[in-house]
């Protein structure tokens, strides 16, 4: 598990799958971990919860 100084979090759950949780456990799962990192920037930058990106 890897995690942000913004307390977002990335876990690998298996089969190149990925969870990216902000700090209020809001959650959304994603293929790649390069997805992944986008994800929770994207969520950090636009003060966004994962669930609610694209």
């Amino acid at each position: 598990m890897a995690s942000t100084p913004r307390g977002s979090t990335i876990e690998a759950i298996g089969d190149d799958l990925y969870r990216v949780c902000d700090g209020s456990h809001h959650c959304r799962t994603v293929p790649g971990l390069w997805q992944a990192q986008e994800l929770a920037h994207q969520a950090e930058l636009m003060h966004r919860h994962p669930e609610q990106l694209p």
